[in-house]
């Protein structure tokens, strides 16, 4: 089996999402379609905040090194295409390609791609991740909805302003009661001081993790939260473009769980590796999934496939990034999610509804 065509498209159904009150994301959903000779194809997606068409183009500058090329050669190709993009291409790009060829692979055997990876599990508890809200009140209201939902768990997208932010984690503590699962992530908004004070004030709490309190980058930071905090701090999921990344902050004792993202860093490939690694130094990988619904699938393929994963990352509102598809991940009565079971990333793709919100192609 060969290659013979790699097409991609930017589709952006004009989605803006608010996870901080400073930052507004363009949501798109960069697809990238991978032919055979043999009729078998891969789909996949990876969800952009910004520069879709970067990632894109990207993309298409790759397809050189894909045409001709044996599909179900992941892992020569994923180092192959790690070993030309060293720092000038998004990483988006690799991970996109890398999904889709996982999603040929599995159809190709006729397994969803977890059971190709090997399976752990059929399903992972989920847990509603926020938006970030106007006031409280909006807050407490999305909040509670998410627990008539049937979430066991909820995760805030915090303001970024300690004061507000200590005040509102507490207040949303007592709407959820001590049994539901909290956490929140403040995209990166503290200094040290900061957030050691707000890490302080989650660990009396009982929150369950601390996500990007400060800036990805700044690794001797993260070292000195992870030594202050007893609550568990990891990183957002946009530091890692591959596992070796992840191996310099574990090093440096910098985070207490690890983070990453198949859609955006190192692809299912790339994924599964930082999760093998966090696992050798006996560490939680929390798998990002915040995205279109062939994001999440791809993330949560990988989950089912691990053992360090607790939990998968449901986006809010619920059923909001599953455009241009006819099936979605949904969540069930036990406040869990199933991986899809049909071949593949086990989700189709309505293409006349998807082609509808294609602004480009590449």
């Amino acid at each position: 089996m060969r290659i013979t065509g790699v097409e991609v498209q930017v589709v952006e159904p004009g989605m803006n999402t608010v996870v901080a009150e400073r930052l507004i994301l363009n949501l798109s959903n960069v697809l990238v379609r991978i032919q055979t000779d043999e009729g078998v194809e891969g789909v996949a997606g990876s969800t952009t905040y910004l520069g879709a068409h970067a990632v894109a183009s990207a993309v298409a500058e790759l397809k050189p090194l894909l045409i001709g090329e044996d599909p179900l050669y992941r892992e020569r190709l994923w180092t192959r295409l790690n070993q030309v993009s060293t720092i000038v291409l998004p990483p988006h790009s690799l991970a996109v390609i890398d999904c889709a060829l996982w999603d040929l692979g599995a159809r190709a055997a006729g397994l969803p791609v977890y059971k190709l990876l090997g399976a752990q599990r059929d399903s992972v508890r989920a847990y509603a991740s926020t938006l970030t809200y106007a006031d409280f009140a909006t807050f407490e209201k999305e909040v509670a909805v998410a627990l008539e939902r049937g979430f066991k768990a909820v995760k805030l997208h915090v303001w970024g302003d300690p004061e507000r932010d200590i005040k509102l984690v507490g207040r949303i503590r007592t709407l959820a009661g001590p049994d539901i699962a909290l956490m929140i992530d403040a995209v990166g908004s503290y200094d040290v001081p900061s957030a050691i004070r707000v890490g302080r004030r989650l660990e009396e709490l009982g929150y369950e993790w601390f996500e990007m309190p400060i800036r990805d980058q700044h690794i001797q930071g993260y070292a000195v939260l992870a030594a202050a905090l007893d609550i568990p701090v990891t990183s957002g999921e946009v530091n890692t473009y591959t596992f070796t990344e992840a191996a310099n902050y574990i090093a440096a004792r910098a985070w207490d769980i690890v983070r990453v993202d198949a859609g955006i860093s190192g692809g299912i490939t790339g994924t599964r590796k930082t999760a093998a690694l966090a696992e050798a130094f006996g560490m939680r990988c929390e798998i990002h999934s915040f995205g279109y619904a062939l994001a999440q699938a791809a993330n949560l393929h990988v989950m089912c496939a691990v053992n360090n994963c607790r939990y998968f990352e449901f986006p809010m509102p619920l059923n909001g990034y599953d455009q241009g598809m006819r099936e979605a991940i949904t969540l069930n009565a036990q406040g869990e999610v199933s991986a899809p079971q049909k071949p593949g990333l086990g989700l189709d793709v309505d293409w006349e509804r998807m082609d509808a919100m294609t602004t480009a192609r590449y």
